[in-house]
């Protein structure tokens, strides 16, 4: 009797209501498409503004849903807010409070039982099975600063009506255009949908299963620069858990990250305030951080017989360079301020930090030679030693 109810108290309630409609458009679609595709071809009209239509969603879950609403990494106008909130109800991925409930839980607990998609459950679960399980228990704590936005409540309390109303504009907008209600339904509705939800789905499972961990070794997210191209530029995602507060994914020029650009676009017409940004010097830090731990945990796994001097060779240069890195950073804050004000000390400060950057400079150089040589021995080696 014990057993039986014990079963029942570990029985998993789903979500009808997502597995109806997540199941219900993939069926659509995997019948459709193909019996579409062999009577019909769609034109390339069909196919550009489908694909228009992917990017301004995608761009909206980044730079909406993610970057201004759950991690407040910028301000904006209400113009923008209500373009972005159009943009992401078209993607049907939930209201923004939903979305950013779950996103600042999995934050808090990532790669925990209390992470609503984590992945030490496994690729399926993180990347769709959680979405079929009724969610967890509503913490008004973790959105209160969002419920005062009168369009996120807005959105929120109507989102069934608006999600259906912004997918029926859509629909109809590309129907009159292309002349295809058949094809756009098949093509602008179904593998649009497709197409979004799966970009983003990719974020909460390959985002942190598939790619490098520069700046963070302890938690599961990783940089994968493919998954940047699918996602409107959340492929560096190593960096964001690291960094969640700062409005870009990829912090060098090279790196995708169309949000990125697109907030900083606005910020320069007048748009969007605010930027958080973390300061190189932060991140640098971070980085050698994460190279000391990388280099220790290579050295434990392959029991070199110098393992204890190696160590040491490590440390001693590792903790200069992190405590140099924090004073040029202090230098360089004090020198701002007080260039603002015209300090003789200015000039002083201006001395301190050239002589910072040039050691800093010759540090990091021997930094990365060290780096090179501990994560090219071998196991062989070491016995050889």
């Amino acid at each position: 009797m014990s057993s039986a109810k014990s079963v029942s108290q570990k029985r998993i309630k789903l979500d009808w209501t997502n597995i109806s409609l997540l199941g219900g458009y993939h069926i659509a679609l995997f019948v459709t498409l193909p019996i579409y595709l062999v009577f019909f071809t769609p034109s390339w009209l069909l196919i550009g503004l489908t694909l228009l239509l992917v990017s301004c969603c995608l761009l909206s879950i980044t730079t909406g849903y993610h970057r201004l609403y759950s991690h407040k990494t910028y301000n904006t106008k209400p113009i923008v807010e209500l373009i972005l909130l159009f943009f992401g109800t078209l993607a049907t991925e939930g209201s923004v409070l939903k979305w950013s409930h779950d996103h600042r839980l999995h934050h808090k607990h990532v790669d925990t039982d209390k992470d609503p998609y984590g992945t030490p459950k496994g690729f399926w679960h993180s990347h769709v099975i959680w979405m079929f399980k009724a969610p967890a228990p509503w913490n008004e704590q973790l959105v209160r600063d969002l419920s005062r936005n009168r369009f996120v409540q807005f959105q929120h309390r109507y989102y069934g009506w608006l999600m259906l109303a912004a997918n029926g504009v859509a629909v109809g907008a590309v129907a009159l255009l292309v002349n295809d209600l058949i094809g756009t339904l098949v093509i602008s509705l179904l593998v649009r949908l497709f197409i979004v939800h799966h970009c983003t789905w990719f974020i909460n499972s390959l985002a942190h299963m598939w790619g490098s961990k520069p700046y963070s070794t302890e938690q599961s997210a990783v940089n994968n620069f493919i998954l940047a191209f699918l996602t409107a530029g959340e492929g560096y995602h190593n960096y964001h858990h690291t960094f969640a507060s700062d409005y870009r994914n990829g912090t060098r020029w090279y790196q995708f990250d169309p949000a990125k650009y697109l907030i900083w676009f606005m910020n320069k017409i007048g748009l969007a305030s605010d930027l958080k940004k973390v300061d190189r010097l932060t991140i640098k830090r971070n980085l050698i951080s994460a190279d000391r731990k990388l280099m220790l945990s290579h050295l434990e796994s392959i029991r070199h017989l110098d393992g204890d001097q190696i160590t040491a060779m490590i440390e001693r240069i590792f903790e200069p360079l992190s405590t140099k890195l924090v004073g040029l950073k202090t230098t360089t804050e004090r020198y701002k301020n007080l260039k603002k004000v015209g300090s003789e000390e200015v000039a002083l400060l201006k001395l301190k930090m050239r002589g910072l950057h040039k050691s800093i400079s010759q540090d990091m150089q021997e930094w990365k030679d060290l780096m090179h040589f501990v994560l090219n021995l071998r196991p062989r080696l070491a016995l050889q030693a």
